[in-house]
C-alpha cells in the first residue's frame, strides 16, 4: 500500500493533460489511480493539496474521455472520494482550501450528463459517482441543478427541475447521507431511477 501511495505521489506531479493525450501513458495512469481509489480512498486525504488538486483535475479531464474504460475510471474515482468523505470527513483539509470542491465535481458531471450524449456508454458510473456526490451536500446539490437550469429556456427548465426531484428521493439520499451507501436496494432503485432521468432530458428537455 505505502509503495503503491508512494509511486501515486511522484507520478501527480508530472502529469498534466498534456501527457494524458498520449493513450498508452492515460490508459496505465488510470489503471493505477483508479485501483488507488478503490482501495484505498482515506489515502487522498493526507495528500498535500496541490497534489490531490492535480489528482483531481486529472479524475475531471479522464470523466470525459472518449476512451469508456478511462472514463469509468474517473468516475469510480470520484465516487470512492464522496463515499470517503461521508463516512470520516477525509477531504476536510483539502476543503478548507476549495470549499466548493464537491460542487464543482456535481457540476462537471451534471454537464456531462445532461448535455452530452456520449454519457450512455459510461450511464452507470456516472449515475453510481452521482448519488454520493449529492449526498455530500443535498442543498448545494441543488444550487448546482439551478446553476444549469438556467442555460435552458423556461419551459426545459421546469422539466430539468422536475425530473431531478424524481431522481432525488429524499430517503435514498438520506441513507447515503448517513453512510449507508453500500445498500443492494438503494443502488438499484438510484440505477433505474437514473436511467430514466438521462432517457426523459435527452428525449424531453434536448434535441441532439
Amino acid at each position: 500500500t505505502e509503495v503503491i501511495f508512494y509511486g501515486l505521489q511522484q507520478i501527480l506531479p508530472l502529469m498534466t493533460q498534456g501527457l494524458l493525450h498520449f493513450p498508452t501513458l492515460c490508459k496505465q495512469y488510470f489503471t493505477l489511480v483508479g485501483f488507488m481509489m478503490d482501495s484505498y480512498p482515506k489515502k487522498v486525504g493526507v495528500l498535500p493539496y496541490d497534489l490531490f488538486n492535480g489528482l483531481l483535475d486529472s479524475l475531471l479531464f479522464g470523466m470525459s474521455h472518449t476512451d469508456s474504460f478511462i472514463s469509468k475510471s474517473s468516475l469510480e474515482g470520484m465516487a470512492a472520494l464522496a463515499r470517503e468523505h461521508i463516512e470520516t470527513q477525509a477531504l476536510s483539509q483539502h476543503l478548507s482550501h476549495n470549499p466548493a470542491i464537491f460542487e464543482n465535481c456535481c457540476s462537471r458531471l451534471l454537464n456531462e450528463v445532461i448535455f452530452q450524449a456520449i454519457i450512455w456508454d459510461r450511464l452507470e458510473p456516472a449515475g453510481m459517482a452521482l448519488l454520493p456526490l449529492a449526498a455530500v451536500d443535498i442543498n448545494k446539490f441543488a444550487t448546482v441543478v439551478n446553476t444549469i437550469s438556467q442555460q435552458l429556456d423556461l419551459e426545459k427548465q421546469q422539466r430539468l427541475q422536475t425530473a431531478f426531484q424524481r431522481l432525488m428521493q429524499p430517503d435514498v439520499i438520506l441513507k447515503v447521507s448517513n453512510g449507508n451507501y453500500g445498500g443492494r436496494n438503494n443502488r438499484l432503485r438510484f440505477k433505474k431511477d437514473f436511467e430514466i432521468f438521462v432517457k426523459d432530458i435527452h428525449s424531453a428537455v434536448l434535441v441532439f
